[in-house]
């Protein structure tokens, strides 16, 4: 009685299971006698194992070429690549076979096309349950849900340890360049990883969020990479994707205290393009004047703000208003009287009611710097907890 032969398809599964892509990748390479990358959806190589031990974070990526969007596969004539899509979960994984003659496009095809469900087999259950990890812990950062960061931890599969601290970056590209979060965090982790840090990437709508592990034996809590370090990070990452980035550091806290640091990534984020910067790296402890005043509990920082601005803030409410939009202008053209009714699109007459209006609202006069240093403080502090979602 002859053995059944095991269908190819079936046979790769049991393999991947087993040994894991290389087992993939040694079936393909004997029938096609051609070498074989195979790479998630950002081109984060995951075979050959080689790709990971390299001293170039490059290294670790493939471009995935822009014509196979939309399609199974793609052949690149002037190298002879052929890109085989796999999806999975919402996603797609890649099969490379490089220097494949044009005449052995077809044959390829079926042997790549047998690896279909090994692959998902490989990539989908692990996202899947990393996707369902990130979610939980992006809602519990910026939806502030009830959930308990140690339930959260307890499925991370020890990615996030009760017994260590963290700190939070955050990390926005500029308006206009229309960056993929994804692969800027991909290749960011890697860039971190290289330096012996694992961080816990999560993306929400267009920030990039990691939580960062600092290391046990830092001496400072408050300072858990060198500064040139992190610039460094922010500018390769730059460089590769062709970017223009600002980036906002928390201080580092025990996991039962990570909303603090995210919180102070959010302030050092969002506070210096309010006051016109572009293209930053922020610490958190190094916002000057402003540092004190959000180290503060967030009620006492908003009874500042109601105290400095409750007034106006309730008059615009009341009536429709614009007199809080028209003192923001007014203080950051350094009360310049003409380009502020420029730029507001209102005669200066106009202009010059509204300000005796807000002097009579809060008891102050305009042409004192102390009260224009208060005023200029507190609407920054009110407009970047608004732009925080915290009022």
């Amino acid at each position: 009685m002859s053995m059944m032969v095991l269908n190819p398809v079936y046979h790769l599964v049991d393999g991947v299971l087993d040994e894991g892509l290389s087992f993939i990748a040694k079936y393909v390479e004997d029938k096609l006698q051609s070498r074989i990358i195979i790479a998630d959806y950002d081109g984060h190589i995951h075979y050959p194992l080689e790709a990971k031990h390299s001293g170039e974070v490059d290294d670790v990526f493939i471009t995935i070429p822009s014509q196979i969007a939309g399609r199974e596969y793609y052949y690149q004539r002037d190298n002879g690549c052929l890109y085989y899509r796999v999806r999975y979960n919402g996603y797609s994984a890649y099969i490379i076979a490089q220097g494949i003659p044009v005449e052995q496009i077809s044959q390829a095809l079926k042997v790549l096309i047998e690896t279909r469900l090994a692959i998902k087999c490989y990539f989908a259950k692990p996202r899947k349950e990393s996707e369902y990890f990130e979610k939980e812990l992006a809602e519990y950062l910026f939806g502030n849900s009830n959930a308990s960061i140690r339930d959260i931890a307890k499925r991370s599969e020890n990615r996030l340890e009760m017994d260590r601290s963290y700190f939070v970056t955050l990390v926005e590209a500029e308006e206009g360049f229309g960056a993929d979060m994804q692969s800027v965090r991909s290749y960011l982790c890697e860039c971190l990883k290289r330096d012996k840090f694992d961080p816990v990437p999560v993306v929400w709508a267009n920030t990039l969020t990691m939580v960062v592990p600092i290391c046990p034996n830092r001496a400072r809590l408050d300072e858990p990479f060198n500064w040139r370090d992190m610039m460094s990070y922010k500018e390769v990452v730059e460089k590769r994707f062709n970017l223009s980035l600002s980036q906002g550091i928390g201080r580092a806290y025990p996991l039962n205290e990570l909303r603090k640091s995210f919180y102070e990534a959010q302030v050092a984020l969002t506070l210096p393009g309010l006051l016109g910067k572009k293209n930053y790296l922020q610490k958190f402890s190094k916002l000057g004047v402003y540092y004190p005043i959000f180290s503060q509990s967030l009620n006492d920082i908003k009874g500042f703000c109601q105290e400095m601005l409750g007034k106006v803030i309730e008059y615009d409410e009341k009536t429709d208003g614009d007199l809080m939009p028209t003192l923001r202008k007014l203080l950051d053209s350094n009360v310049n009287m003409k380009s502020t009714a420029d730029s507001l699109f209102i005669h200066v007459n106009t202009l010059y009611y509204r300000v005796n209006k807000i002097e009579e609202l809060l008891g102050i006069d305009f042409s004192s710097m102390n009260s224009r240093v208060n005023l200029f403080i507190a609407i920054k502090v009110w407009d970047t907890l608004k732009a925080c979602g915290l009022v």
